[in-house]
Order: C-alpha cells, then structure tokens, then sequence
C-alpha cells in the first residue's frame, strides 16, 4: 500500500481524545477532529483468534496514510489517543508503525461498528 501508487483513495477523519469534567466533577472523554486526509485501505481477511471464550481479532482494517507529526508512533501515544472514522464508522486504532523514514504511517484497526456523528 503506497500513496504514490495512486492507492491513497479513501476520506477518512483522524479524530484524538480531549479530556475534561462533567459539571459533577467525573472525568470526560471527548473527540475532536485533528484533520480529514485521504488513505489507503486493507482489510486483512478476517483473521480471528479464540481469547479468554470469546472469539477475537487482533485487528480487521490496516490504513496507510501520508507521514504527519501528530500521527508519530515515536513520540504519540496513537492506540491511546486517535481513532479513524471512515463513512460515519469508528475505527479503533491498534497499533501505529511509520513507514520509512517519516513516508508514511500505517494503523491496525479494529472496527468499533459505532457511528461517529459530526464532530
């Protein structure tokens, strides 16, 4: 998967965490829009494990996008503070790895079934 073939032909929204308080004082979890790109796509074929009596995937959707400093495996904590959405569809992010030196990044994706409404 390589943007300069041409292949980066998905509108995607990259979306981080922002954290507050609810008026009660509890912690809140938000997500904002951190930019809207184009990607690459990959389903990997529905690999499934069998964890702990369930039946789980380590992830379902690789994205290849363009290098950026906020997407950085190396210095953000991805998994923990990004997601993906793609056509109202929440993509929970995984793993993060660049590729080359700052070409590109790809995510490991797993696909929360939820709808991401406007942000």
């Amino acid at each position: 998967m390589s943007g300069a073939s041409g292949e980066w032909d998905r509108w995607v929204t990259l979306q981080q965490l922002t954290s507050g308080k609810e008026p009660s004082g509890y912690p809140k979890e938000d997500w904002s829009t951190l930019i809207e790109l184009y990607a690459g796509r990959k389903d990997s074929g529905g690999r499934e494990r069998f964890i702990a009596s369930q039946t789980s995937a380590p992830f379902d959707t690789v994205w290849e996008i363009p290098y950026l400093p906020s997407m950085d495996p190396e210095v953000v904590n991805v998994p923990k503070t990004r997601r993906l959405i793609q056509d109202g569809r929440v993509y929970d992010i995984v793993a993060a790895r660049q590729v080359g030196y700052r070409v590109a990044i790809t995510l490991e994706t797993l696909s929360g079934g939820t709808y991401a409404g406007p942000s």
